[in-house]
């Protein structure tokens, strides 16, 4: 008799394991948001220290917000740990690296308001002051990297994951503010047969100016973001992410920087 054919038996299903060490490259773009309104607040206060100006013009804003983007390339490298089967924990460090110019911004703005301020004036005087601030600032972030943890679920695979940690970065900032002020003096009206009251001369500050360039400065923050990682063979995987970096003051200037990237990395 013919011998019957061998039974056909299912394998058993193979999980993709994303447990390992692993490092990769990443492109993108980024795009940053720089708050100047007080970037020369602490040039204004220098330039106005002990003068009774100081206090009526040091919060004044001049300057906009300023957005730059440009194109960026770095490299990751991580470990994750792979628990119970579908849950992600790792860490990993991140570096992004800027192109030629990169994320720069620069605004540049003038105010001039009048005001009365009698607390130096002598009785029966009244000071006015005329005052200008002339300001302008520019920065730009050259590169920036994070170190933060991650958790991610395990969908096959597809490893969708979140992350926060910390974020260090360089900027270049140059900051410049001139200051000038006219004080005049109206004293009271006096009525017949008094004499009229005899107005203080005319009195003229400025303009003085305060410049500062800091190339490198580190800039301290924080860094989170998702993102989504993509077997494509046992050892080779692609990703999908979104970051966001928020820094600390620089030089009195507030940024951030919003980060979406597509990388390739290797699994060991």
């Amino acid at each position: 008799p013919t011998p019957a054919p061998p039974r056909y038996v299912a394998a058993s299903p193979v999980a993709y394991r994303w447990q390992g060490m692993y490092v990769g490259g990443q492109i993108g773009f980024a795009g940053a948001g720089y708050d100047f309104g007080n970037a020369t607040a602490s040039q204004i206060n220098y330039i106005l220290r002990n003068d009774i100006v100081g206090p009526h013009v040091a919060n004044w804003t001049t300057l906009p917000t300023k957005d730059a983007t440009k194109q960026i390339y770095g490299a990751f490298v991580g470990y994750n740990a792979q628990w119970d089967g579908d849950l992600i924990l790792g860490a990993e460090a991140n570096y992004s690296h800027t192109l030629s110019g990169g994320l720069f911004a620069s605004a540049s703005d003038s105010m001039t308001r009048t005001f009365q301020d009698d607390a130096v004036a002598p009785a029966q005087h009244h000071y006015f002051y005329t005052a200008t601030v002339a300001t302008s600032a520019s920065a730009r972030v050259v590169d920036y990297a994070t170190a933060r943890m991650r958790a991610g679920v395990v969908l096959d695979r597809l490893l969708p994951y979140a992350f926060a940690g910390i974020a260090l970065g360089r900027v270049d900032v140059v900051r410049s503010t001139t200051i000038s002020y006219t004080r005049q003096d109206i004293p009271d009206v006096t009525v017949p047969p008094n004499p009229p009251i005899a107005p203080q001369p005319v009195f003229n500050f400025g303009p003085q100016s305060q410049t500062e360039r800091k190339d490198g400065v580190i800039a301290y923050g924080y860094a989170a973001g998702v993102g989504i990682d993509v077997a494509l063979l046992p050892n080779v995987f692609m990703r999908a992410e979104y970051e966001y970096v928020k820094f600390s003051s620089v030089h009195d200037i507030k940024l951030n920087v919003s980060t979406g990237s597509l990388g390739v990395g290797l699994k060991f």
